[in-house]
């Protein structure tokens, strides 16, 4: 594992920070107040979702911040401080800050079928599905909001314990947790020894200082940043005072065992992989690409562009729904995430399998252990994805806050600002140094999964060099993609 870690909770304020009772409510309430606002603008400010605070706010400095530095930095930090679950959780407990016994919920168990991610993998391909509407529309990113924030969380707290919303449901809890595992922040216990002999469990079982994980994970054995949301509850309710907060260089949360037959790990994840590793292709030809139709398709209720100025009424959510464009635009996302990237995937695997002549290693454990070899590569085309929109729409952003509402404000004396791009002449050097830098990471993490699952190192070479082929491949593609090699007329 790896070994240069710095502990925040040595930090005497930051450990009482955490340490009390009203943290996460301190530390959630601004950003609740933030949503609030954004989705007011969805649905009283100017129609022109590029000029919308709504859309602005949403999918260009809240996206590009979790992309860019919430994730690979601070990992699950986001789910600290997420409005979505606030009000439900506020509900279910019956109190804001205090530690309760008594619950304004039924507290069902949630169904053991659904222990897996596979609702979150279908909740953030639905939203896919619906990017066109959603980034061209102010009012479909507030109705959104409304449903992610505040109607769908709030009734599952009503009906089940703890935080199954964002353990099993969320769009983002999936996303964030997938690329979390390689991010520079985690929570661990500080010797595993001190648990083994403790018997209260509190961090698990909860205490007077404190709530049980609400994430249904036992800190004692907590080894990968996946499903640990950063509560901070077993930080109260440690007697020991064994939970460390731990900034690192790097980690190994890809590489924790069992690995072989994959006994803890089902086809969800892997499937988030290629869920992500679509998309990051795919937005690029949406947001960035000279292919008309594929825009034209992504706003099946007609209407609007995506570079948010309407010709025809904007302020009308649905105009004509286009069948033909939907069904396009669905297949184009559901088919490229959920058909052809395993299927490219599990040719590699195959040949890596067959090159390898290792017995006793099946053809799903490498298919399974693999695929985590594309998160870091496809964590990096995510972040070359999101400075790039920032550095073209980011003068937007500056004037929107001076009238979030479009009426006339003038609030810090940018609403008059002009577009403007900012640093572009950096983007094709940025895009490739990121892009390479992920492409080494995923190199290097594929080599050790190899070592791992293979019985010796001459097998593991062997397994090895498919998985370096495909990388490369996808690297190259992504390269292309930005460059404009691959489309006729782009790069004039």
């Amino acid at each position: 594992m790896t070994s240069i870690r710095f502990d925040l909770l040595r930090i005497p304020f930051v450990k009482w920070f955490v340490k009390r009772r009203w943290f996460q409510f301190a530390v959630t309430l601004p950003t609740l107040g933030v949503f609030v606002v954004l989705t007011l603008a969805g649905f009283f400010g100017t129609p022109v979702g590029s000029h919308n605070l709504s859309v602005l706010g949403v999918w260009l400095v809240w996206w590009g911040a979790l992309m860019i530095v919430l994730v690979p930095v601070f990992g699950r930090m986001w789910c600290t401080i997420c409005p979505m679950p606030a009000v439900g959780m506020w509900i279910q407990r019956g109190t804001l800050t205090r530690k309760r016994d008594k619950y304004f919920s039924l507290m069902k168990k949630w169904p053991k079928k659904l222990e897996n991610i596979w609702l979150q993998n279908i909740s953030f391909l639905a939203i896919a599905t619906c990017i066109g509407i959603l980034i061209t529309r102010p009012a479909a990113t507030a109705i959104m909001l409304i449903l992610v924030v505040l109607v769908l969380p709030t009734a599952l707290f009503l009906l089940y314990e703890k935080r199954v919303w964002c353990r099993y449901v969320c769009p983002v809890s999936g996303f964030i947790g997938l690329y979390a595992m390689a991010s520079g922040l985690e929570l661990r216990v500080k010797d595993q020894e001190v648990c083994l002999t403790h018997m209260g469990k509190e961090c698990y079982k909860g205490s007077e200082a404190g709530y049980g994980c609400p994430w249904f994970e036992f800190p004692q054995n907590l080894d990968r940043n996946a499903y640990c949301g950063l509560c901070m509850e077993c930080v109260k309710t440690c007697p020991r005072d064994n939970i460390a907060l731990n900034l690192r260089l790097g980690g190994d949360d890809l590489l924790v065992e069992p690995w072989h037959g994959a006994k803890k790990r089902g086809f969800d994840e892997p499937f988030r992989v290629f869920i992500e590793t679509g998309l990051s292709f795919l937005y690029v030809l949406v947001f960035v690409g000279p292919y008309a139709w594929i825009k034209v398709a992504a706003d099946w209720l007609g209407g609007a562009t995506l570079e948010g100025a309407s010709s025809v009424r904007a302020d009308v959510l649905v105009q004509t729904f286009y069948p033909a464009r939907f069904l396009t635009f669905a297949g184009l996302v559901w088919g490229s995430t959920m058909v052809a990237m395993p299927l490219a995937f599990l040719a590699f695997a195959y040949i890596s399998k067959q090159l390898s002549r290792a017995k006793g290693v099946s053809l799903k454990t490498v298919f399974i252990n693999f695929s985590y070899s594309l998160v870091p590569l496809s964590l990096a085309a995510w972040v070359a994805l999101s400075v790039y929109l920032l550095m073209i729409n980011g003068s937007y952003v500056i004037a929107a806050v001076s009238d979030p509402f479009g009426w006339g404000w003038n609030l810090f004396g940018t609403a008059g600002l002009a577009w403007k791009p900012y640093l572009t002449q950096f983007s094709p050097d940025m895009q490739i140094l990121v892009l390479l830098v992920g492409l080494v990471f995923s190199i290097r993490l594929a080599f050790k999964i190899s070592l791992r699952i293979m019985p010796d190192k001459d097998s593991a070479v062997l397994a090895f060099l498919p998985m370096l082929a495909m990388l490369t491949g996808v690297c190259i593609l992504y390269l292309g993609l930005w460059s404009g090699a691959f489309f006729w007329g782009w790069a004039l």
